[in-house]
């Protein structure tokens, strides 16, 4: 990811690498490569804090120590094919209103993973909460539960709805988080360690008038996600973690704007 970055014909930037307890001795191979480089910062968390709480240790550094509110959020797992992006992006102009901008991500596949059409209403919310806790203790024994599964898939619009009516989220492999959320907020709901972080960040947008906005710049590969590769570990898991956030997305939605504003804020 920081060769193929380092190859941008923009390079007005501050890189922070966050290294969320890997273990793996990336640490002190980046420390290696890069510790005498003034454009980057190295930093490294005692134990793994998940998604949005690694990347909010990294968005808080450089608003306290750049007084930056315009962050640009990647995986390491990402790589730049077009030298030309970063400058697009910085170029590409949104409204006070938004808070997030997106662009094409290809992954493994080749297939496009930005944005996500998906809707975050209640209905939605509870029909996915029912699916990730309900459905693997009782589906497999329960009749009722499958027929009640196939009711609620029902109700769901389809895709095309979705795209037509412009419903979506943004994928969070790439996203610029601007200033006129950072100003004010901390990055990610804190209190998720892995998936249903984009899902959040939109109920949260939706509760403060903010927008999420898609540019269609292409440029970015996105090699696989760490939350397929635990998926791939272990399924059980990757349950419960779903089950757990989506709850929480549903305490989010219920919630008035004033408490979201108070838990998201940086002071």
């Amino acid at each position: 990811m920081v060769k193929s970055l380092q190859k941008q014909d923009f390079q007005s930037f501050h890189l922070v690498i966050v290294d969320n307890h890997s273990g793996n001795g990336s640490f002190q191979k980046l420390s290696e490569f890069y510790s005498d480089n003034q454009q980057i910062t190295l930093l490294e968390t005692s134990e793994n804090l998940g998604f949005a709480k690694a990347n909010n240790l990294g968005i808080d550094f450089l608003k306290r120590n750049y007084d930056l509110c315009k962050i640009f959020i990647i995986n390491n797992d990402l790589l730049f094919q077009d030298n030309t992006y970063l400058s697009k992006l910085t170029r590409f102009k949104y409204d006070i209103n938004v808070g997030a901008v997106g662009t094409n991500i290809l992954d493994s596949r080749n297939l496009q993973q930005n944005p996500i059409y998906e809707r975050t209403n209640l209905l939605r919310l509870l029909e996915q909460n029912w699916d990730f806790f309900f459905n693997p203790i009782f589906h497999s024994h329960h009749n009722v539960f499958r027929k009640i599964s196939q009711f609620l898939r029902q109700l769901r619009p389809e895709k095309g709805d979705y795209v037509r009516e412009n419903i979506f989220f943004l994928h969070g492999s790439a996203i610029l988080l601007t200033e006129n959320y950072l100003k004010w907020s901390r990055g990610f709901y804190p209190k998720t360690f892995l998936y249903f972080e984009e899902n959040i960040l939109k109920i949260i947008f939706d509760k403060t008038s903010l927008k999420m906005t898609f540019a269609p710049i292409s440029g970015v590969y996105h090699k696989e996600d760490q939350s397929s590769k635990l998926a791939k570990q272990d399924e059980s898991f990757k349950i419960k973690l779903l089950s757990e956030n989506s709850r929480k997305a549903i305490f989010l939605k219920l919630l008035p704007a004033f408490f979201i504003k108070r838990i998201m804020s940086d002071n």
